[in-house]
């Protein structure tokens, strides 16, 4: 799939996997700790089925959202609906602030990312996936993102680590997986 057009489909499955739902200030999320975190990603490891996965994922990602103050998720919601409507640069706008209020909302780094990578930023771009792995080693999105923008400079190796990656934290992130299998081809000098 071309690059830009994965980015797309990151930011729109953003928004789908329930992160707009989780940000709104009216609910009073459970935030999970450390622990449930963790359990969370055993789970995602072990899930058997798609709609299992997609379950969990869509928890996990609400997690990195609900551990913010009220305002902050607010702002997030805001940001989401404004990447709905293809408003990007207000998107970016908002999630400055968002960083600003809530510097370890690891959903808002990587989601500017995604936003900034999708306005040919790829310098700011990297730099907010840093940020987000730092906070959350385990951001198989942010992960994916890194892979994607290595492929795209033509870092094969780069882009293969990245990808394995985000896969050992998410098995099933199916997309990826053709990447992983076509890249281990290319580097190897097997034809594909």
């Amino acid at each position: 799939m071309h690059v830009m057009a994965r980015i797309l489909v990151t930011l729109m499955a953003f928004i789908l996997l329930g992160a707009s739902t989780a940000c709104s200030p009216k609910t009073a999320p459970h935030v999970p700790d450390q622990a449930s975190l963790d359990h969370l990603f055993e789970r995602l490891h072990l899930a058997t089925s798609d709609q299992e996965a997609r379950l969990i994922e869509a928890t996990i990602r609400h997690a990195w959202i609900a551990n913010a103050r009220p305002e902050a998720r607010k702002l997030m919601g805001q940001a989401i609906t404004l990447v709905h409507h293809g408003e990007l640069e207000a998107a970016e706008q908002v999630l400055d602030r968002v960083v600003e209020q809530a510097p370890t909302m690891v959903a808002a780094w990587n989601l500017r990312a995604t936003i900034r990578y999708a306005q040919d930023d790829t310098t700011q771009a990297l730099s907010d996936i840093a940020v987000t792995l730092k906070l959350e080693p385990r951001h198989f999105g942010a992960w994916a993102g890194l892979g994607l923008i290595m492929l795209e400079q033509g870092h094969k190796q780069a882009a293969l680590r990245a990808f394995e990656t985000a896969l050992r934290f998410n098995p099933h992130m199916t997309d990826l997986w053709d990447d992983v299998h076509q890249l281990r081809q290319e580097l190897s000098g097997i034809p594909a």
